[in-house]
């Protein structure tokens, strides 16, 4: 099961599209936490701390001005469309006596039989949804891949999660496969083929001349 992870907040107070380009400009990335009724609380942290909150999976305890403490999971992440920089973050306040879902990444355990058949491993889901405790929360699922054969695929159905762990995604979603590699057919280019062309017909002309 995952850790608690533990991040430095600041509260702010100016809201809005500007003052947020300031904060991102000054290594800060704008942050809100919100639940069990209470008032959104808007806040920053780190931008080298909001990495570490991406790659982490469960309970984001965050310590608000050195003293107040939210018991937080991550719901939500704005990246800037080109850029793919981190904008905002939106925490979700959480109870230890509360389910609660929350995105945990998919990673693959062992090595397909089909890749002895020529196939290789593809991967469609990155991550799903699971619900539980907080503390439960594991830092990732964990898929054993190795009885898929060629052109067979494991399904969100075959995934074995950890006690206290369970999901509401589609069970017959696909999440592994093993396929053939493609084959690539390289066609020459039409002019290559014109020019082909052209030059037998310029040697069949002067052929005919020489006769």
């Amino acid at each position: 099961m995952s850790k608690s992870l533990s991040i430095t907040a600041t509260k702010r107070d100016g809201l809005g599209k500007g003052p947020a380009r300031r904060l991102r400009s000054a290594n800060l990335i704008p942050v809100v936490t919100y639940g069990h009724g209470a008032a959104a609380t808007a806040m920053t942290i780190k931008a080298e701390d909001s990495e570490q909150v991406l790659r982490h999976s469960g309970i984001v305890e965050l310590v608000l001005n050195g003293s107040e403490k939210k018991t937080t999971v991550l719901k939500t992440v704005q990246r800037h469309p080109i850029s793919n920089q981190i904008l905002h973050l939106d925490f979700q306040e959480v109870r230890a006596d509360e389910v609660v879902l929350t995105i945990v990444p998919i990673i693959s355990v062992g090595e397909p039989a089909g890749t002895h058949q020529g196939g290789q491993l593809e991967q469609v889901m990155m991550d799903i949804e699971v619900k539980s405790l907080p503390m439960n929360i594991p830092e990732v699922i964990k898929a054993d891949v190795s009885a898929l054969n060629l052109d067979e695929a494991l399904h969100v159905r075959n995934l074995v999660f950890p006690e206290g762990v369970s999901t509401n995604v589609d069970p017959d979603l696909v999440i592994f496969n093993v396929r053939a590699p493609k084959v690539q057919v390289t066609e020459e280019p039409a002019a290559a083929e014109d020019e082909e062309a052209a030059e037998a017909s310029a040697a069949d002309t002067k052929k005919s001349d020489a006769e």
